[in-house]
């Protein structure tokens, strides 16, 4: 068996466990999505240069104005991967999209090992998907607040009526 079939055994396999039939790699991309929750849609790939899965998770989009305190949280948790359990937190520059990621090489994987990963890539897409809204939610009131601040400042312009 080749290395795209073994792939593509462990998705299926992982799909008969979750009572989803049919659940394969698709033949043109190598990948496939599962939706958990109704809230986590989770991307499954195979990435057959590095002969690696790859299992991604977009989190939510990146907020325009303020997002340093988002961004300083995120590559934090990043650090030796000490609060995503392994998986890398990434901004896709194109869409401001934020994405939680993990690869895995395919050799290393078993049936037990996959789901595993499936395991934790949705906890931990959970986690962050909750710890985003709650920075972006934050960072909102910080906004708003500053800016009800700056409404009752003098201007620094000229005055016409007094």
């Amino acid at each position: 068996m080749d290395s795209r079939e073994r792939a593509n055994q462990l998705v299926m396999e992982f799909g008969a466990m979750l009572t989803v039939d049919g659940l394969q790699l698709d033949p043109d991309n190598n990948s496939c999505v599962l939706l958990f929750d109704q809230e986590i849609l989770l991307n499954i790939e195979y990435d057959a240069p590095a002969d690696r899965m790859i299992f991604y998770v977009y989190l939510g989009e990146l907020p325009q104005a303020n997002a340093e305190p988002l961004l300083r949280e995120l590559l934090s948790a990043n650090l030796f991967w000490m609060r995503t359990r392994g998986a890398t937190l990434a901004l896709e520059e194109g869409t401001n999209g934020i994405i939680l990621l993990y690869a895995h090489p395919l050799e290393d994987l078993d049936k037990a090992k996959f789901e595993a990963v499936v395991q934790n890539v949705v906890q931990q897409a959970e986690n962050w998907k909750k710890r985003v809204g709650e920075i972006k939610a934050k960072t909102a009131v910080a906004e708003s607040s500053g800016a009800n601040a700056d409404a009752g400042a003098r201007p620094t312009g000229p005055v016409i009526f007094g």
